[in-house]
Order: C-alpha cells, then structure tokens, then sequence
C-alpha cells in the first residue's frame, strides 16, 4: 500500500507575505509534581538549562514561513533531525524507576498492530455504572450515565497541550474551529484566547488536580460546563475493588461533591486499567524499556479521542521552532524537562505520535500540529 502523501492541516493558503513568527517557545504537558515526603518516589527531576543548552539556541535560524521555498525546506528538515535525535537521545538514556506501580510486562510474540491499531486495542475508556463493583457500590451511583463525548462520532478533534510553546503561536482560531477540543488540568483560556481559543469540550486532569485545594475543582469557573476525565493510575496489574481502596490520591470525595453540586456535569472517570492498557501499547511499539511511570494525559486523551474522531490534531505536542523552554503557556516556569519528559515516558510518547503523523513536516515543526487520521481503523 502507498504511503498517504503528507500534507498541511491548515486550510489557509501559505503566501510569501505571511510574517514570520519571531517568538520562541517550549512544549507539553508539564509532567505529574509530588511535592509531599509520601509522594517520593515519583518526583520529578528538574533538568538544568546548562544539560539543554543546544536548544537554547538562536531559532530563528530554524523559522521560516514559505513552506515550498528550498530554503524554508531545509531548516525545517535540519530542525526535525534536531527534535528526533533529542527525543530519541533521551528514550536511550537509563533510568531508575523502582517498582512504584508494580509493572510487569513481557514483550509479545506476535507482530504488533499499526501504531494507531495498537492504540485502539488498548480500549481507554471511562468507567460505568453498569459494571461491577460499581454497580452496588457507592462510587456507581454517582457515575453519570451519558457517553463521554455525547453524541459526536467521526468528528474534528484537537488536543491543546499546555506547551509554553503556545504563547505567541496565534492558533486560537484553527483550534476553536474543531468539534471537539480537549484541554487539560488547570490550563485557562482566559486572556489566552488568541494563542489557544476559547472553547473547551473536555479537560482530562489528573487526581491531584481533583484532590488538591490550590486547584480549586469544586469552585473555578474553568471546571465548569465542560466535560471532565479524571484519572488515576493505580497499580499494572489491580482490580477495580483494590483500586478503589488505594489510590494513589482519593479523587473520589471531591468527585462525589462535584457530582452533588452539579448533577448535570459530565464528569467521568477513566479506567485506570485501560491506563496501563496504554501504557503497554506504548512500550510494545517502542523498541526500549520505556519508564514503568503512567503516560501523560495527552497520551491518555489520545486514547479515549481515538473512536469518536475521523481526524485528531495534536498542538504543540511534537517540539515546533516557537519552543523557548517554558512548561507551560501561562507560566514562567523554565524546565526542559517538560519538553522531552522526565518522569512519564514522553520522549516514547511523541515519537510514536509522529510515527501515527499524516502532516507534513512544516505543519508539525513550523506551525506546532500533528494530524493523526483513524480512517484505517477498519482495517485493524
């Protein structure tokens, strides 16, 4: 079978007018923080600037904005060979994670599916109310009934990382113009809206963001007329009822309030089964031991968008010529770490999302998006 011919995901026409985009700025999803004595084996490393500094460099060399000029082609294709050889520098590099989460894998036999096939086998999903030991428990009860993503199928997704990246990036527009945007723990819109948009159709937040008072779950606006995800990893191999037991933050007293105080929200929580489920996938399409740590919520929102959209974008996942370093868009906290992972297993995560990529390599590394199309999901 051919190979699909890449293409930008941007419907505008580029012209030699276009400005170049002169900010820099970083990428992803800051990774999990345990500040606590009890959260210590899972903290995250900071990496020094000085470790990082090849990526400090001046980008402008890198930018360009007139995608078929053999100038513009080359610094493009010199600043992918940049990214791929950090990440892949990075996959390869050892790591000590104890047995935390106490994971146990062994490679398969068979060959593994497509990269977007595997993923699909790993069925992320939300929990319901109709299996046990929700059924007769409490937590069931408060469940709600209504799907995920309601009633869109084969729709326009996007996944808004929280990448510094994004500041300056002017994107707002192409974002908002999906069916489904997918945000993630606290990352506001407000004041942002030119470089992120303003509309928001899911968060999926970690179960510290719904444990924690500084998030302010049951009381900011942000968590409010949206659907919510929450997710909590677990052990590899736990039940649902030993899960439910222990944690690794108690999520559910606050979602029990959330859901009392707004018995309309959507609000969901995934399983933490199909967490690991992921996790697996990721590992068998990775040729080395990734981190026995749980995937970012990027790669778990990838998992749950996966059977409801015809195409999914992924903003600012992938490093783009704008990266500067920062965590997040609406921070000044400097740490590459959050680029290229430090605790999760991200560097295995945005390779194989560029592995899954139908765009064009100025799309991904000049304009910050990565087009995952599940049209061959009938062939898996």
């Amino acid at each position: 079978v051919l190979a699909r011919e890449r293409r930008s995901v941007f419907y505008v026409k580029h012209n030699s007018t276009e400005k170049s985009q002169k900010s820099v700025s970083s990428s992803d999803e800051k990774p999990t923080l345990w500040l606590k004595d009890h959260d210590a084996p899972r903290i995250r490393p900071h990496f020094s600037l000085t470790k990082t500094s090849n990526f400090l460099f001046d980008l402008n060399r890198y930018r360009c904005s007139e995608p078929v000029t053999p100038d513009c082609i080359n610094r493009t294709v010199l600043f992918r060979a940049k990214i791929i050889g950090e990440l892949r520098k990075r996959l390869k590099e050892p790591f000590t994670d104890g047995d935390h989460y106490q994971v146990r894998y062994g490679r398969p036999l068979e060959p593994v599916a497509s990269p977007v096939c595997r993923m699909m086998r790993a069925n992320v999903r939300v929990l319901s109310w109709k299996e046990p030991p929700f059924t007769w428990n409490e937590i069931g009860s408060y469940l709600p009934t209504s799907p995920l993503f309601g009633d869109v199928t084969n729709g326009s997704c996007v996944i808004v990382a929280s990448a510094g990246s994004l500041k300056r990036s002017q994107l707002g527009s192409f974002i908002d113009e999906h069916d489904i945007v997918m945000r993630f723990n606290h990352a506001p819109t407000e004041g942002y809206e030119a470089d992120v948009g303003s509309k928001t159709t899911i968060r999926v937040v970690n179960s510290q963001v719904v444990t924690k008072p500084e998030y302010q779950l049951l009381t900011a606006p942000l968590f409010r007329n949206v659907t919510i995800a929450a997710w909590d990893p677990g052990k590899f191999d736990q039940t649902l009822a030993e899960w439910l037991a222990t944690p690794d933050f108690n999520l559910f007293d606050n979602f029990k309030k959330f859901r009392s105080s707004h018995p309309q929200s959507n609000f969901h929580i995934i399983d933490p089964r199909s967490i690991w489920r992921a996790w697996t996938a990721l590992q068998d399409l990775t040729d080395v031991s990734i981190r026995k740590n749980p995937p970012t919520s990027g790669f778990i929102g990838l998992g749950l968008l996966l059977p409801v959209c015809r195409y999914i974008d992924v903003v600012e996942y992938i490093p783009s010529t704008r990266m500067n370093g920062l965590c997040h868009y609406y921070d000044d906290e400097l740490n590459l770490g959050c680029t290229f992972g430090a605790w999760h297993p991200l560097a295995a995560e945005k390779l194989l999302v560029f592995r899954m990529n139908s765009a064009d390599d100025y799309s991904v590394f000049q304009q910050g998006t990565v087009r995952i199309r599940t049209d061959q999901l009938e062939r898996c």
